[in-house]
């Protein structure tokens, strides 16, 4: 919930046309991502982490960037890549259940359609 409210205020601050960005990420894949990935993903997470996703930049990115980035997370969940292995072992409440990989990669397809 924290993430949705923060995008959608960076987008309406930001001025941009709700034509160019999909609607505001979902309340249910917020959720998963503030859980597993956000500690490392957001702004002052771990500098490799953020060269590949840094979710306190998702409300800047326009809708083709934000569907490649969400398609990237899809896959790199699904092949077991994310969290990786330390965080696997010392905190395995982090890990996306099936379902939770399931919904982020049927939002991450519906980004591709719009």
């Amino acid at each position: 919930m924290v993430l949705a409210a923060i995008l959608a205020n960076v987008q309406i601050a930001s001025g941009q046309d709700q034509k160019e960005k999909p609607s505001p990420m979902p309340e249910n894949i917020n959720k998963i991502f503030k859980t597993s990935c956000i500690p490392c993903h957001w702004a002052d997470g771990k500098k490799m982490a953020m060269s590949r996703i840094n979710f306190s930049k998702w409300a800047e990115y326009d809708s083709k960037k934000e569907a490649k980035k969400a398609s990237l997370i899809c896959k790199t969940l699904g092949k077991g890549k994310m969290p990786p292995k330390s965080a696997r072992k010392s905190a395995p409440e982090l890990i996306p259940t099936k379902e939770q990989i399931d919904l982020i990669c049927g939002w991450a397809a519906s980004l591709k359609s719009k």
